[in-house]
């Protein structure tokens, strides 16, 4: 991608997420995203070709500071010690960006509409899956986990957490500390093999 397109779409995106969080995502069309951006409407569909690719893109952008905050269990020491500081990280993340938490699972029920973009979030959901099946198999193969299915512990790991967020926005009463600590007891120090 040449650096101007880069750009273009950036801008595109930003606008998009100015647009959807002020406006709600019904409120929000294409002409008042191409508006924002400072670009005709036919520039605009040059880059995208639905307001719900524009969404999914949204999404991704969202998700960006997930694969820093996965970064950091490899940088960690302690392979423990990272992936409690994940939950820790990726839950405290999302507290501070409540608003993109509704986008978030608004853009994930209406994929269901579109099967190319729900197999963009298959594809990405397989690669979370994978990455944390490998740690707990690294886990295992250390001696410090109890012998189980990697990917379905992965798979209850995440889902978990991501249920987590949902239940953050019904319910403001819940202490993000505890949650951590029993996310964290449950998927990680139950599954020690000293525990």
């Amino acid at each position: 991608m040449t650096e101007k397109k880069d750009t273009r779409i950036n801008d595109i995106i930003e606008a998009a997420i100015s647009e959807f969080l002020e406006k709600g995502y019904e409120k929000t069309s294409m002409e008042s995203i191409a508006k924002r951006a400072k670009m005709s409407k036919g520039g605009l569909y040059h880059h995208f070709k639905s307001k719900l690719e524009i969404l999914f893109a949204v999404n991704m952008r969202f998700l960006e500071p997930m694969q820093e905050i996965m970064d950091k269990i490899n940088n960690n020491s302690s392979l423990i010690n990272g992936l409690k500081q994940f939950v820790s990280d990726y839950l405290k993340h999302w507290d501070n960006h409540r608003r993109e938490i509704s986008l978030y699972f608004f853009t994930m029920n209406i994929s269901y509409k579109d099967e190319k973009i729900m197999g963009y979030y298959l594809e990405f959901a397989q690669e979370i899956f994978s990455f944390f099946e490998a740690l707990f198999i690294k886990g295992q193969t250390m001696g410090l986990f109890k012998k189980r299915n990697a990917l379905s512990h992965a798979v209850a790991f995440i889902s978990c957490i991501d249920g987590y967020l949902a239940y953050m926005l019904i319910d403001t009463s819940l202490s993000l500390e505890n949650s951590i600590t029993e996310i964290q007891n449950i998927y990680i120090n139950d599954f020690l093999i000293n525990s």
